[in-house]
């Protein structure tokens, strides 16, 4: 038994160390996207599936010794492909969606160990039903599921913060090789039965029938169901912070935990408690999804999100347990749910961005949940009452704790309806309590009819109202675009276009206006008045990363050269389509497509250095930082573009990171003083606050009369602070949440 926990658990943690690790060292390649993690689960939740399929037709079709050769072979194979560090070749070339690039690159880079490692769990269990003819192989399944959730765990808190990436990789491929021996000595004590065994594993052959149908396919259900929660919410968190391991792995660690809980003990997972809690989990996240227009504070809506989600993976896994088949069914169980992995992985990664406009797949999986949770208990409603009560109070007290501190945000945002509906449906589950078994039964499906009901109209009800005054909704790869006109009635009306939840540029609509730059660029912003000090000299050469809607091409004038960098052809069409700013424009000017880091390095190899009096950095997508971008190296390739006393202008607004220290790593690695210009954007309506940091040599600039009654100051050294490189960053040092 132990030889088979130990080599389980090992490739446990191989198999999940390897996700965050590969994903973050691949990130800065395609533009440092949330979507990269998702194209990156796709790619592990299809592998996952090949390598249960690999168990499955093994165990099946193959006899013992040749099980052996085949898998000790492969072993060796996969070694010859270490360590894991992705070629270069393998960065973008081309403009569009880069998801079949990052499935081709994870293939080569990791393709065969992650198969490997994929197999393990199955195939070892079955190994060991096998030689020992045990009957409960299970709680090697809930091993192998803690060696990945520790996995998880120790890559943000441990490993990201000591080691840099080339490190992890050499790491991580020690430890590979030291699996595949185990593996291979496993395999080799696994060739036969025991003397023993046999009469046992005839009996066990024997009991058990074959799952059915309809009883595969719920499998399925349950199992892609948590898989869309799983990537739906992790994308959602990701959007708004960043696309960083912390956020991919909070909630695959919780979706584990689940595994671990369901799978260890029929004890942990009670119909009776976590049923009943679906109502308030459901309700609680479709609230987040919409409260505070999409910005809900991260300080409670990362618990929020992370309290819900257990409950629905625990539902998910819970009823996945409950029905789990003989043992001699076990490598066709794993493939049913590693099927249903990868099908909701394809949702979310290939699907969803190419049918939907707007991010359906939370709400669908959500309301999934509740028609699951219908299905598995249709038959025994009358006997889950007796919890509700305890489910009612903790509810309502924690809903009027909320209300007492936030009424009236609560009662402007009109999201009254989904909780007066869920305090409603408790109340009556309450009541349910006392009738008889025949009538509750009846009741307790009418009402969880009635709350899939309500859930399904109130996410349409609130997509409806957000599609008020809205112009043109759309989305690719790179997330959600929105752009969306005020009511010609308000004071400065503006055409706004939007990344997730966060303004990238606004326009006025009044034609007298509509040349009048806006948002976080206005003259009395830190890079408004560069610029405009600049121009004072004469003509300029500008860079400016990220297009947005434009509006720093407003500064251009006739003589002025300006080159944007854009990654998202989405974001470039509607600039040219559905704002003015870039096509009036005076000023030589040009977009180039594609990751703004590559297209510089490339140009440097090519065409030699920009020579840019002036390069604006402003490529955020929502909240979330590409954090390749303000990276040493970053820093330095971006001096090489601008002439020896040229000015970097790095946008740093954040409602949740500090930047700053970041920026004041950067300058100092290039010889250069970094000083923050803040502008509150009081003046009018249609500027925002806004936060630059401006990195040059040129002190003069900040003495002269544009930056007269500016609010600013040089930044200085940060204790404790380790400057981010392209192999190390940690977002823990600049989290400001409060």
């Amino acid at each position: 038994m132990t030889l088979y926990a130990v080599t389980i658990f090992l490739s446990a943690f191989l198999l999940f160390q390897v996700q965050p690790l590969i994903a973050k060292a691949i990130l800065p390649w395609f533009g440092g996207s949330a979507a990269v993690w998702s194209a990156s689960m796709l790619f592990f939740q299809l592998l996952l599936l090949a390598g249960y399929a690999y168990a499955h037709v093994s165990i099946r079709f193959l006899k013992p010794r040749v099980q052996m050769l085949v898998h000790v072979a492969l072993l060796l194979g996969s070694c010859a492909l270490l360590p894991i560090l992705p070629s270069p070749m393998w960065r973008p070339t081309q403009v569009g969606d880069p998801t079949a690039r990052i499935l081709l690159l994870l293939t080569a880079t990791i393709g065969l160990p992650y198969f490997l490692l994929s197999s393990t769990s199955p195939l070892l269990q079955a190994w060991f039903v096998r030689r020992t003819g045990s009957g409960v192989p299970y709680r090697l399944f809930a091993l192998s599921n803690f060696g990945s959730m520790l996995a998880l765990v120790s890559f943000p808190f441990l490993v990201e913060p000591r080691l840099a990436t080339r490190q992890q990789a050499y790491s991580w491929s020690g430890g590979y090789v030291a699996f595949a021996l185990l593996c291979a000595f496993t395999a080799w004590v696994s060739r036969s039965a025991r003397v023993d065994a046999p009469e046992q594993v005839a009996a066990d052959a024997e009991s058990g029938e074959r799952p059915g149908f309809w009883q595969l396919l719920f499998w399925v259900f349950l199992a892609t169901c948590a898989s869309v929660l799983l990537v739906s919410v992790t994308n959602h968190m990701s959007q708004n912070v960043a696309p960083i391991p912390l956020l991919w792995v909070l909630p695959l660690a919780l979706y584990l935990l689940t595994f671990i809980f369901a799978f260890e003990s029929d004890r942990i997972y009670q119909r009776w408690l976590f049923i009943p809690l679906l109502a308030p989990a459901l309700a609680g996240m479709a609230y987040m999804i919409y409260a505070e227009d999409g910005n809900f504070n991260i300080k409670y809506a990362i618990p929020g999100y992370a309290i819900g989600l257990f409950i629905c993976c625990m539902f998910c896994h819970g009823e996945l347990a409950r029905r789990r088949p003989a043992p001699r069914h076990l490598t066709l169980f794993y493939l049913m749910v590693s099927l249903g992995g990868a099908l909701g992985g394809i949702f979310v990664a290939l699907i969803a961005p190419r049918v939907f406009h707007v991010y359906w797949e939370l709400p669908l999986a959500m309301v999934a949940c509740g028609v699951l949770a219908l299905f598995a208990v249709w038959r025994r409603m009358a006997r889950l009452y007796w919890i509700v009560p305890a489910v009612v109070v903790v509810f309502l007290g924690g809903f009027g704790w909320y209300l007492f501190k936030h009424y009236r945000a609560f009662l402007a945002a009109n999201h009254w309806p989904i909780v007066l509906w869920t305090g409603a449906l408790l109340i009556m589950l309450a009541a349910w309590t006392w009738l008889p078994g025949h009538w509750a039964a009846c009741a307790g499906r009418a009402l969880v009819v009635a709350g899939i009901i309500v859930l399904s109209w109130y996410f349409v009800a609130q997509e409806r109202k957000l599609s008020k005054n809205l112009v043109l909704q759309a989305r690719n790869f790179y997330g959600p675009l929105e752009v969306r006109d005020d009511l010609p009635t308000e004071d400065y009306a503006e055409r706004t276009l939007l990344h997730g939840t966060i303004n990238h540029g606004s326009q006025l609509l009044d034609p007298v206006l509509r040349y009048v730059t806006t948002s976080y660029y206005a003259k009395k912003s830190g890079v408004g008045r560069a610029m405009t000090a600049l121009q004072a000299r004469g003509p300029v050469r500008a860079g400016v990363i990220g297009l947005g809607s434009g509006v720093l091409s407003n500064y251009g004038r006739k003589g002025d050269y300006f080159r944007i960098y854009e990654i998202n052809p989405l974001v470039e069409r509607i600039a040219q389509t559905l704002f003015t700013f870039y096509p009036h424009s005076p000023a030589d000017k040009g977009i180039l497509m594609g990751d703004a880091r590559l297209t510089l390095e490339r140009q440097l190899a090519n065409e030699g250095p920009q020579n840019y009096d002036i390069l604006a950095v402003d490529a955020f997508s929502s909240d979330a930082i590409p954090v390749h971008l303000l990276t040493r190296e970053a820093i330095q390739l971006y001096f090489k573009h601008l002439k020896p006393e040229g000015v970097l202008a790095l946008h740093i607004s954040n409602r949740y990171l500090d930047l700053k220290p970041v920026c004041e790593g950067g300058a100092e690695a290039v010889g250069r003083q970094a000083w923050t210009v803040e502008d509150e954007g009081e003046d009018a309506s249609y500027l925002s606050s806004s936060t630059w940091v401006l990195v040059t040599s040129d002190l003069a600039i900040y003495s002269g009369s544009f930056f007269k009654d500016a609010y600013s100051y040089q930044l200085g050294p940060t204790k404790g602070f380790r400057a981010w490189t392209d192999d190390y960053s940690n977002l823990f040092q600049i989290l400001n949440v409060k």
